[in-house]
């Protein structure tokens, strides 16, 4: 069964009891800063870019890194990374698929 989260800037479709997800990102978008609750997180962008930023801590000044990621490269955020926050800056909408994982 699929189950969509519709959070705002993005709609997170699930796959029953799965752990992956595939994200639709809506145009000129963006996440709060978050972790994971101590899980992993390994995902591939399905189509153009998206722009992360990682942090130390759940605040903007804890910012230690920022990059654009591309299309088919598998990307892992884990906790000992910290938090992060991602961004779709374009007009149009992009995918990306997620796997959570221990």
């Amino acid at each position: 069964m699929i189950q969509s989260i519709n959070v705002g800037p993005y709609i997170k479709y699930t796959f029953g009891l799965s752990n992956l997800c595939l994200i639709r990102w809506s145009p000129k978008s963006m996440t709060q800063i978050h972790n994971h609750g101590g899980k992993n997180c390994s995902f591939i962008i399905l189509n153009d870019t998206l722009h992360e930023c990682r942090y130390t801590d759940e605040y903007i000044g804890a910012l230690y890194s920022s990059k654009t990621l591309n299309p088919f490269r598998i990307n892992t955020i884990r906790d000992k990374d910290g938090y992060h926050q991602m961004f779709n800056f374009d007009d149009r909408v992009k995918y990306s698929i997620h796997r959570y994982y221990d």
